[in-house]
């Protein structure tokens, strides 16, 4: 089968040869390679020419700068496989077999919509991986949407990052899933929308991806007032949707405990920005507190313990206080 590996491409003149050669040294030579090179301003684009004109596998779309989600959503209509991963040109792929065992899983449950695989973080001034969280060898066996969620969410860790997934194209084509344009943290509406549409998905130990950390730009370390706004509106527009959705009640309670985390990120980032902005946003922010009863995600059920035994101000400065620590 055909597989369309999507890679928008944005000033990554350091690190874009790593990542397509990540992809074409593969056992499973049944791909393409989609580069969406979008308005880069160093030689990012004309590097991608050069491996167009190398491999036949490679093709190269030239746009406007129009954000990581426009050029995911562009990859996408072009890809011509049966089935698309994303990667972040600054991230790559681990070792070169890591796409066969993926299709050997595909193959032995085919009625799944995606599979969602592992990840390590990769220090690049040490050149050391680090494993992200491993799955149970019960979770890994669990293929029903609503349980597989539930359970997930309970773990702690929710695997939102489109790059960690291996999706049937005509999954996301006949069900109009898009990422939103022009937002940070685009990845967590266009999951939810994901597993809404889903039947049924699995989630395997394969650590393939590595996400390169201390890249300049970062969220996490740049989380500016649009950052703040655009993770709100989603928060907001999120738990609306989750409420309203078929999902089962103990789906919902869960997804709606892994929006609890979310505001506890707002909730821990809100003290950082002027008095204005504070003023503007706290009031409201803080009507969502009471997701914070959503507890099945083991770090809310922490801060909500926090919360009722401490209040929610004093519950503010710890989260930002800790965000402090984790971050520096």
């Amino acid at each position: 089968m055909l597989v369309s590996v999507i890679v928008p491409v944005y000033n990554v003149e350091k690190f874009i040869h790593q990542c397509i050669d990540s992809i074409l040294c593969q056992t499973y030579k049944a791909f393409e390679v989609v580069l969406v090179d979008d308005g880069s301003l160093d030689s990012s684009g004309i590097i991608c020419d050069e491996y167009a004109k190398k491999d036949c596998r490679v093709s190269v779309i030239h746009k406007e700068n129009g954000g990581l989600s426009d050029a995911r959503n562009v990859g996408l209509e072009c890809a011509k496989g049966e089935y698309v991963i994303f990667v972040d040109s600054d991230d790559f792929w681990i070792d070169n077999c890591q796409l066969e065992l993926l299709i050997a899983e595909i193959e032995e449950t085919p009625s799944c919509d995606f599979i969602g695989f592992n990840c390590c973080y990769y220090n690049s001034s040490t050149g050391e991986f680090s494993p992200w969280f491993s799955y149970s060898d019960e979770i890994m066996k669990m293929t029903e949407r609503d349980v597989l969620i539930t359970n997930l969410v309970c773990t702690g860790v929710f695997p939102m990052s489109a790059c960690l997934k291996i999706i049937k194209r005509s999954f996301l084509m006949n069900n109009n899933i898009r990422f939103i344009k022009g937002i940070v943290c685009e990845d967590i509406p266009w999951f939810i929308e994901l597993l809404h549409y889903s039947h049924k998905f699995r989630v395997v130990n394969q650590y393939m991806y590595a996400y390169r950390q201390g890249v300049q730009g970062s969220i996490t370390r740049n989380f500016s007032e649009k950052s703040f706004n655009d993770l709100f509106s989603i928060l907001k527009e999120q738990t609306n949707f989750i409420q309203l959705s078929d999902f089962s009640l103990f789906a919902k309670s869960a997804l709606l405990s892994f929006m609890a985390y979310e505001f506890c990120i707002l909730l821990g980032y809100i003290g950082t920005f002027d008095n204005n902005f504070q003023r503007q946003k706290r009031q409201e922010l803080l009507s969502y507190k009471w997701l914070l009863k959503y507890t099945e995600n083991p770090k809310v059920k922490k801060v909500s313990f926090c919360k009722s035994l401490l209040g929610i101000y004093v519950t503010e400065i710890l989260l930002r206080n800790f965000l402090k620590i984790k971050l520096s």
